[in-house]
């Protein structure tokens, strides 16, 4: 019986921390991973935020203004995420991050946020069920020894995201510092 349902791991880049503030998305990544693990399709795109990223960011994830200058608008590329996303379970380390980013750029578009079939926040598993030293991707990853090589791109931290649900679905069979035991569902047992 397989363990892991089947999602969209999905990961945003962008030049600051608040929509609300005028920070844009500046990379996306959505994996589409079978029930198996293996990848069944994804899309991954610079983004071209329409102001400058500031230094502070560029130092964390790598993406300058030279790299973006060519890629797509968030507009050119809105209809193929939200495709991408509708009617899937995504999976998102820090969901709420990604998501009012994504909202608030389907919103300059005209989009709604598409209809997914729920949305799994490994960050919120952590908190919940689990009793890591630290909540971040990098140091959940750390502690199950899963590589971080690109940490801070999202087509690596979606699958970083992924390879610590798929930990925490196993961990629900054995070894982990779970607080709680979780089904396939994420529901407590």
């Amino acid at each position: 019986m397989n363990i892991v349902p089947a999602v969209v791991a999905l990961d945003v880049e962008t030049t600051g921390l608040n929509p609300l503030n005028g920070d844009r998305i500046i990379e996306i990544s959505l994996i589409e991973i079978a029930e198996d693990g293996k990848v069944v399709d994804k899309f991954s795109s610079l983004i071209n935020p329409d102001r400058e990223i500031p230094a502070e960011t560029s130092s964390i994830n790598g993406i300058t203004d030279d790299m973006v200058g060519d890629a797509p608008y968030f507009r050119d590329i809105a209809l193929k995420i939200f495709n991408f996303m509708e009617n899937k379970t995504i999976l998102i380390h820090n969901a709420d991050f990604d998501r009012e980013f994504l909202q608030a750029e389907f919103n300059r578009c005209g989009m709604d946020f598409p209809k997914v079939n729920g949305i799994i926040d490994t960050l919120c598993i952590a908190r919940r069920d689990f009793n890591f030293p630290g909540n971040s991707l990098s140091r959940i990853a750390c502690y199950y020894n899963i590589d971080i090589t690109g940490l801070h791109r999202a087509e690596a931290d979606a699958m970083i995201a992924y390879k610590i649900y798929r930990k925490f679905c196993e961990s629900t069979c054995g070894n982990g510092p779970r607080k709680n035991k979780l089904d396939k569902n994420n529901n407590m047992l």
